[in-house]
């Protein structure tokens, strides 16, 4: 990657998640200020491993949070959910804290900066070490852990304060049994884990006690230890919350002819994933038209639905849509629009975040010169929306043999090669270009293919005059109305659907960006009719000898440069072609000496 690769960031605190070429995850970062923090991989001084991140990396993609503190909770989950190979111990920029639970008979919880392969039990990272020292002072408060016996631990003569106290079971001169004290373990590890809501609960009756008892200076310990307890485990924040809900929300937004959605997943109480999608053709959409087609796209390859999965205020048909999430899940999926409380703030967050996603593709699009020329296409057309889906359409034959047509597509400008299509023209013996185009075009907007693409804004037909006739005959017959042009290679000259003809510098952007996509339709066309002669003369000549499969065709056409040369050739020096033997060598020599039919 380069930094004009990247997409517009925000100045927001929030994640951001690398992609190599496979779309695998490679690198999650936590940062107060996207934008300052993943510009700083593209600098001259970057560290080794931003270097390699940015060298392996393809794309970006980020999440708005509302505070540092969160964004680490949520890079934390990000992590354990994509394993990238760059996060080594969720490390970033600088040393985060650890809480430790040793590993020995009787273990004590200890602070560490450090991971290494002891045994023991690592509980962060953790945002602010000064929270980290206090939440160790609360869970001392709390649970009667050793502290002051050493690591290992040493034995005492006699117990220290703490004990006196109530706060160590003294297992230093064996006051505790190891399975007693193995029971307060696996508390502390339950609550270094995140569940945490009956500590809290407990510190807040505490704190109300003894403010009324007037004792406010306990009152202030146990408040101070109660942020503690939600600076260290997002408790009661936006991305990591108390309950163990699994859940979905998502968020919408719209901007002009584009929109957002955006889904979080919540697993359990925490953000684990996210998943959006960039939508056009939104000018005046509902919010129903925005979801239902993410809906489609989404929960019906979905592996899991969550019985809960919140919306904003929509006009769905809720019964329609209950209905298939019922069927999808086997079970009773909840659909609700949150009105108040926590799960309203959630809703608010996934709003945020399509918001700001919608700005960033609108952005980007613009800085790469990209939207203008598509802008400018509108303009230059008179197209009623700007195209950001366009499909271009070539023709390639040979003498009218194996006539074939392409499918290619550009979005946003850019070309989006996983939606490329090629079709075989059928009933022809004679170049008909006319013919061949009526029949892509009827048969991508009827047949199979209608249902597996989206509706273009455009379509670009590879052609003058004529090409354009075809194509329009098509759509008519299909009972579609969709834009289209031509783009007649002579003077490179746009054909619109009234037969008239503009011509302006090939510099124009509009224009260059007309030529990308005829350009790679023809690529793809020829590259397709060319594979199909192959296939054909190749099965002509070998595909019908007796015994003679794929792969003993494939040794024949590597050991001899030319047909003449394997008629040719003896039985003994076709037996030998290894995977060949003696009755495919002599099958070979009678297929050939056969007078011709």
């Amino acid at each position: 990657m380069i930094r004009d690769d990247l997409p517009v960031l925000p100045t927001e605190s929030g994640c951001y998640l690398y992609y190599n070429k496979e779309n695998t995850v490679i690198y999650v970062g936590k940062a107060l200020n996207l934008r300052n923090r993943v510009n700083s991989y593209f600098n001259s001084g970057a560290e080794k491993k931003a270097k390699l991140i940015t060298q392996e990396a393809v794309r970006l993609e980020f999440i708005v949070t509302k505070s540092e503190v969160e964004a680490l909770i949520l890079e934390a989950n990000l992590i354990k959910r994509y394993k990238p190979h760059y996060n080594v111990a969720l490390k970033d920029d600088k040393s985060y804290p650890f809480l430790k639970l040793t590993n020995e008979p009787f273990p004590m919880l200890v602070f560490t900066r450090r991971i290494i392969n002891d045994g023991a039990k690592y509980f962060g990272p953790y945002p602010n070490p000064g929270a980290i020292r206090r939440v160790q002072d609360l869970i001392a408060s709390i649970f009667p852990l050793r502290q002051n016996s050493g690591l290992p631990m040493q034995t005492r003569k006699k117990p220290c304060l703490r004990f006196h106290m109530g706060r160590c079971l003294a297992p230093c001169i064996a006051e505790v049994s190891q399975e007693d004290y193995a029971k307060v373990v696996e508390q502390v590890r339950t609550f270094l884990e995140g569940r945490v809501e009956e500590t809290a609960e407990m510190l807040q009756a505490e704190m109300r006690a003894a403010a009324t008892r007037q004792d406010f200076e306990l009152a202030r310990i146990y408040r101070d230890r109660i942020q503690a307890l939600q600076r260290l485990t997002g408790y009661d924040s936006d991305v990591a919350r108390a309950s163990n809900e699994d859940l979905d929300f998502l968020g919408v937004a719209q901007a002009g002819n584009y929109a957002m959605v955006q889904l979080f997943q919540m697993r359990r109480g925490r953000v684990v994933g996210r998943d959006k999608r960039f939508l056009s053709n939104a000018a005046d959409a509902t919010v129903a038209e925005l979801l239902e087609p993410f809906f489609a796209n989404y929960y019906a390859q979905a592996t899991y639905i969550p019985p809960l999965i919140m919306l904003p205020e929509n006009d769905l048909d809720m019964q329609f849509w209950q209905e298939f999430f019922d069927e999808r899940s086997g079970r009773k999926v909840e659909l609700r629009v949150p009105q108040r409380g926590d799960k309203l703030e959630l809703m608010a967050m996934a709003e945020r975040n399509a918001v700001t996603g919608l700005e960033a593709e609108l952005a980007l699009l613009e800085r790469r010169g990209e939207a203008p020329g598509v802008k400018e296409l509108q303009q230059l057309a008179n197209l009623e929306n700007a195209p950001y889906r366009i499909e271009g359409y070539d023709i390639s034959n040979l003498m009218g043999t194996h006539t074939v047509a392409s499918i290619v597509v550009f979005e946003g400008g850019r070309s989006k090669k996983s939606e490329y299509k090629r079709v075989r023209i059928t009933g022809l013996d004679k170049p008909d270009d006319f013919y061949s185009m009526h029949q892509v075009i009827y048969r991508r907007f009827t047949g199979s293919l209608s249902d597996k693409m989206p509706m273009p804004d455009l379509l670009l037909i590879d052609g003058g005059k004529g090409q354009m006739s075809s194509a329009k005959r098509a759509l008519n017959e299909a009972g579609l109305d969709i834009p289209m042009l031509g783009l007649a290679k002579k003077q490179e000259t746009i054909i619109t659907e009234s037969k008239s003809e503009i011509i302006v510098p090939e510099t124009h952007p509009a224009l260059r960006l007309l030529i990308n996509i005829r350009d790679e339709a023809h690529r793809t066309a020829v590259g397709f009719n060319r594979k199909k002669r192959g296939e054909a003369m190749t099965r002509s000549i070998l595909d019908d000898i007796p015994g003679i499969g794929p792969k003993r065709r494939d040794a024949l056409l590597t050991h001899f440069s030319s047909i003449d040369q394997l008629k040719e050739a003896s039985i003994e020096e076709l037996a030998s072609i290894p995977g060949m033997g003696q009755n495919a060598a002599e099958a070979v020599k009678t297929f050939f000496a056969a007078p011709a039919s």
